[in-house]
């Protein structure tokens, strides 16, 4: 009995370690056109934020600049919101980015002149980012 029982506690345990080591993500689908962007799925192991950037006439990010963004807390996350500084408009590219919260916690500073503070989160040496069209 106390095999068995040992057993199912370093199985819990070991789940438990795998899916809080699990990769940030981003689930982004196509945007309609105005002032807010909805991320269909947001997973992350620590507390950060969505970020929105918007794309150059190449469609080429345009960062450190951003025009929108919105604090997530570790977990998973789905239909999360983010509120634009400006209207979006069909035919836009637009970059979702998550940052990680290493400044005064909820409070997003990354940007022109700050950027040792909320930096983007990097996986394999990549910031964890999605182009979206606005259509």
């Amino acid at each position: 009995m106390r095999i068995r029982h040992s057993l199912t506690v370093m199985t819990l345990t070991l789940g438990l370690a795998a899916s809080a080591l699990a990769a940030p993500s981003l689930e982004v689908l196509e945007q309609a056109p105005g002032s807010r962007v909805t991320v269909a799925g947001v997973s992350v192991a620590e507390d950060g934020f969505v970020v929105v950037h918007a794309s150059d006439d190449a469609g080429k990010i345009v960062a450190p600049a951003s025009i929108g963004h919105v604090a997530v807390a570790a977990g998973d996350h789905a239909a999360v919101e983010v509120s634009l500084a400006r209207e979006v408009a069909a035919g836009e590219r637009l970059y979702v980015m998550l940052h990680r919260d290493t400044g005064t916690p909820g409070e997003y500073a990354f940007g022109p002149g700050s950027v040792e503070v909320d930096p983007p989160l990097v996986v394999d040496g990549k910031p964890v980012v999605r182009p979206v069209a606005v259509q």
